[in-house]
């Protein structure tokens, strides 16, 4: 088993994962399971950033769902928070929860702190891991909290996730109802930033003309079901290159997998894909414009505008994990 350490950076951006060291998983006895453990991700966080479009839109959390017998356990580590804001970050937590299945809690590193005044919320997981036991798939990354559920195990005592929020704004809105004009729903970028966290992002990026799609030479989970408009998967670009890069900019670039397709009405899904590469932003969300305010699937979008709120993940965030290992 390999991990490897991502440095993450995620406002209502796309998570980017900046590969830094390999190093193998310190003290890991996993009784002959020896997985790959990835670079620190924690540099690389995916961000949510403010949006600037006018109107309001509320998407009301989703309905009591069937309780799961392994129905996830996730604990929170706050620093700076006011009570208002971590009631708020428990409310998504309390949506998160019942969605997902793991027997290993999963664990939150999450801090209120000075960012750019553009910038919501940031986040990413800790690790990625490769080739631990009952992996999805061989030779692909994984995040941390999917990682620990397919181990049956935590394989690293560092937080699973990484998220950090704005503590420079003074437009917050940490209520239940519908936010205000000029305010922004904290609860929505924490669930937001909880979703990249739990994996909704890609190792993809692009760099003096180059694109890329793997760490160590494998890709992610994330990586494996992404797309352009022709139905050809990114991971058959060569790795780095200019082609790559074209295909991440392309405006054009989708994720496909059969439980995406049935979540989305036969349709794969679009990401965010911009001309001009967006690090944080391009790549790790669905399309702003397809998938817009008030719509159920625009929680993980890269943009959050003042007066929206979504307070659900959306059929096809679901399907997205239900394809990626949840």
């Amino acid at each position: 088993m390999t991990r490897v350490r991502t440095l993450a950076v995620a406002s209502l951006l796309p998570l980017l994962a900046l590969p830094l060291t390999t190093a193998p998983a310190a003290g890991d006895d996993s009784s002959g399971d020896d997985p790959a453990k990835g670079v620190s991700r924690a540099a690389s966080l995916a961000v949510l950033r403010a949006g600037t479009m006018v109107g309001s839109s509320f998407v009301p959390a989703p309905k009591a769902v069937p309780e799961r017998a392994q129905a996830a356990t996730i604990n929170v580590s706050y620093s700076g928070f006011s009570q208002s804001a971590r009631a708020a970050f428990q409310r998504a937590v309390n949506t998160w929860e019942p969605l997902l299945a793991s027997s290993v809690p999963i664990t939150v590193d999450a801090t209120f702190q000075p960012s750019s005044p553009g910038n919501l919320g940031s986040a990413g997981p800790s690790f990625i891991w490769r080739d631990f036991r009952n992996a999805p798939q061989p030779n692909t990354w994984y995040v941390d909290a999917i990682a620990n559920k397919r181990a049956g195990r935590q394989l690293d005592p560092a937080a699973d996730i990484i998220a950090n929020f704005n503590s420079s704004r003074s437009d917050w809105y940490f209520g239940t109802g519908a936010p205000p004009n000029n305010r922004y729903d904290f609860e929505s970028v924490v669930l937001h930033e909880l979703g990249h966290g739990l994996g909704f992002l890609g190792l993809a990026t692009v760099s003096s003309g180059q694109g890329s799609i793997r760490v160590s030479g494998f890709p992610s989970g994330y990586d494996r079901f992404t797309e352009n408009g022709g139905g050809t998967r990114l991971t058959t670009f060569a790795d780095p290159s200019t082609q790559l890069a074209n295909q991440l900019t392309s405006n054009s670039v989708f994720f496909d997998s059969p439980k995406v397709r049935n979540a989305n009405g036969g349709k794969t899904a679009r990401l965010y894909a911009p001309a001009s590469w967006q690090q944080g932003s391009s790549y790790s969300h669905l399309n702003e414009t397809t998938y817009g305010p008030g719509n159920r699937n625009s929680l993980m979008t890269p943009f959050l505008n003042d007066a929206e709120a979504i307070r659900t993940p959306g059929p096809i965030v679901r399907a997205v994990f239900g394809s990626t290992g949840w």
